[in-house]
């Protein structure tokens, strides 16, 4: 694993209420924050290699809420 101070840094803005959603998460797992993030996109980007970009962003599971009409 890489030391932290060498890894790569990328700097995010969340829409609101995700980051609590995310310390929530992080905290259930017990895991830091950052952490929870990269568990996630991991597995974004494996569902994603496995299944393709298109079927996995048309899956139910990757909806989390609706748009108003």
């Amino acid at each position: 694993m890489t030391p932290s101070r060498e890894a790569d840094k990328y700097i995010i803005r969340f829409p609101d209420g995700m980051r609590d959603r995310i310390r929530e998460r992080a905290a259930q797992n017990r895991r830091s924050m950052n952490a929870e993030i990269v568990h996630y996109l991991d597995r974004a980007l494996d569902a994603q290699e496995a299944k393709g970009p298109a079927e996995v962003a048309a899956s139910p599971s990757h909806v989390t809420h609706q748009l108003p009409a």
